[in-house]
């Protein structure tokens, strides 16, 4: 019983149409259905969504994690009924979902667990649903959503979905900046990022087979007319490998590999200089880096 990976979010877009040209001819994901001003895309390892985009400004609308059955719905509702946050429950919510438990955290992200109707064993990196083209995306890895207080988002996580913490940016004793957290047995499934304004997402990560992968998706975005905006490298924090890059508008997305697993059991590990967290190799990020969407 449980989380046992992130599944998906939906992201808004400023221009739908151009949105889609990126996501879908460039980037290389497919489209698997379109509802009123929302259109579903996936990696092709399976039948279900990796990312929808909304038309409608910037930013996270909402993000999902994937459990097994209604026992998890039960098990979760009385957790977050505790802790004073109340969930609805809804069939057949959006394409290639059974059901849904909606939920809004403190920090006001709209947050679901779902039970998805095409669950494979494994992702495998030649032998799925579609086929993998484009940026040879494999599958939705992670979300680094933007809040005025990481500290307590990250206990909301804990308390009502029994995430556990793997790291912690604190610039100063008690201050925390930045955390990573997981439900899943990866090093995250939702890191956590401090903002001033009211951003609501860092950036959304997919999965990809690692160095080649991210050194031909920077051709194939320079061929296109895009940049990189940070990248390739590895941080160390969490040890993956990234590039970063950004969508038509503004919403950051990172390529990622290599994400080791963490123990839940073992109390986090804090961070208090940022250069050296972010990176193994010395790199530094840009001053965009810095702001969400």
């Amino acid at each position: 019983m449980g989380i046992f990976k992130f599944a998906n979010a939906s992201i808004r877009v400023n221009d739908l149409g151009q949105s889609l040209e990126f996501y879908r001819d460039i980037i290389g994901l497919h489209e698997i259905a379109t509802d009123n001003n929302t259109i579903y895309l996936g990696c092709g390892a399976d039948k279900t969504y990796d990312i929808a985009i909304q038309q409608g400004g910037t930013g996270l609308s909402r993000f999902a994690l994937q459990v097994k059955s209604d026992d998890d719905f039960s098990y979760f509702e009385k957790k977050l009924s505790a802790i004073g946050v109340s969930s609805e429950r809804v069939s057949d919510p959006e394409p290639g979902k059974k059901a849904a438990l909606r939920f809004t955290s403190p920090s006001n992200h709209q947050i679901e667990l779902v039970i998805v109707e095409d669950r494979p064993k494994y992702i495998h990196p030649t032998v799925n649903h579609l086929g993998s083209r484009g940026l040879g995306l494999l599958d939705a890895d992670h979300i680094t959503v933007n809040t005025q207080d990481v500290k307590g988002f990250v206990e909301f996580l804990k308390a009502g979905l029994d995430f556990s913490i793997s790291d912690v940016f604190e610039p100063a004793p008690g201050v925390w900046a930045a955390a990573w957290s997981h439900a899943s047995d990866y090093h995250h499934d939702v890191a956590v990022i401090g903002t001033p304004d009211h951003t609501t997402m860092h950036h959304y990560a997919f999965q990809v087979n690692g160095m080649e992968d991210m050194k031909r998706a920077a051709d194939l975005l320079a061929q296109a007319g895009y940049s990189i905006e940070v990248g390739p490298g590895r941080h160390r924090v969490g040890g993956n490998l990234f590039t970063y890059f950004l969508d038509p508008s503004g919403n950051r997305i990172e390529l990622s590999a290599e994400m080791p697993r963490a123990d839940h059991e073992i109390s986090h590990k804090v961070w208090d200089n940022f250069p050296f967290a972010y990176s193994a190799w010395g790199q530094f990020p840009t001053e965009s880096f810095g702001k969400g969407s």
